[in-house]
C-alpha cells in the first residue's frame, strides 16, 4: 500500500504580516498505484506542495501522510522528485551511473550497485554504457530520463513529477511521457504529477485536481473534470486551450 494523503496542508513564504500563503488548507489523495494530477497556472501553488511533499518546503499547517503515518525525514526516502529542469537536476561534474548510484538505498558492492546502474538505464530506455559520461553530452530528453532513473534508484514508493515536460520540445514530451506510463504500470508506484498542461495531464492522470491562488478548486476522475468542468477556474483553462483553426474553402 502506498497512499500518499495531503490533509489540510498550508505552505507559506515569509515570516509576520509580509508573509504569503502558496498553499492554502489543500486536501488531496495519491490513492496506492494510482496517477493524480495538479493543473494551474504560474503560482497557483502546484509545485510548492510538490515540494512540501518530499520535505523541500516546511509545512505552515495540515500534515502529509504516506499509508497513514508521517513521511520519515532520515534514512531511506519513501517519495522522490523528478525536476522540471533536466540541465539543473544532474551535477554537471558527476558520471551519470554515479549520479543514480548515489541514490540508491543500503549498503551493496560496487558490481552490484553497476548492475543496477545499468539496469535502471535499460529501464529508461538508456545504453549502459553510457553510465561513465557526464550529462553535457547528453540532450534534454535524455537527460530527464537520467533524472527518472536516479529517481527511481531510491525505489519509491510515490514519485512526485514536476512539470518534467515542459522545458522539451513537443516529441520529446510525447516520449517522456509515454516512458513514464510504462514505468508506471510495470512497476505500480503510485505518482503526483504537476503540469500546467491540461492534455498532459488528461494522457497521464486517472484523476485530478485544479489549483488557484494555492487552493484546490474542483478535483475528481480527469474525465469528468475536462468534460463537465464545476468551477468556472476549470473552465477558464479548458477555454485557454489553443484549438486548430477551421478553413473554408
Amino acid at each position: 500500500m502506498s497512499e500518499l494523503l495531503f490533509d489540510r496542508v498550508s505552505v507559506r513564504y515569509g515570516l509576520g504580516r509580509g508573509a504569503v500563503t502558496a498553499v492554502d488548507a489543500v486536501s488531496l489523495v495519491v490513492p496506492d498505484g494510482g496517477v493524480v494530477g495538479v493543473v494551474g497556472e504560474s503560482g497557483s501553488g502546484k509545485s510548492t506542495l510538490a515540494r512540501a511533499a518530499v520535505g523541500l518546503m516546511p509545512l505552515h499547517g495540515g500534515r502529509i501522510l504516506l499509508d497513514g503515518a508521517p513521511i520519515p525525514r532520515r534514512g531511506p526516502r519513501p517519495l522522490q522528485m523528478v525536476f522540471q529542469d533536466p540541465y539543473s537536476s544532474l551535477d554537471p561534474r558527476m558520471p551519470v551511473g554515479a549520479s543514480i548510484a548515489e541514490m540508491m538505498p543500503g549498503r551493496t558492492t560496487a558490481r552490484d550497485r553497476d548492475a543496477e546502474v545499468a539496469r535502471l538505464l535499460r529501464l529508461v530506455h538508456l545504453d549502459p554504457a553510457t553510465a561513465g559520461s557526464r550529462p553535457g553530452r547528453f540532450s534534454g530528453g535524455q537527460r530527464q530520463r537520467i533524472a527518472i532513473a536516479r529517481a527511481l534508484a531510491g525505489r519509491p514508493r510515490v514519485l512526485i513529477a514536476d512539470e518534467i515536460t515542459s522545458a522539451l520540445d513537443v516529441l520529446i514530451q510525447g516520449a517522456i511521457l509515454n516512458l513514464l506510463r510504462e514505468l508506471q504500470d510495470e512497476l505500480g508506484f503510485s505518482m503526483l504529477f504537476i503540469s500546467h498542461n491540461l492534455a498532459v495531464v488528461r494522457y497521464v492522470a486517472s484523476h485530478m485536481a485544479v489549483m488557484r491562488d494555492g487552493r484546490v478548486v474542483e478535483q475528481g476522475p480527469t474525465s469528468e473534470v475536462l468534460e463537465d468542468p464545476r468551477d468556472d477556474y476549470t473552465r477558464e483553462l479548458l477555454a485557454s486551450i489553443p484549438r486548430p483553426i477551421q478553413y473554408t474553402p
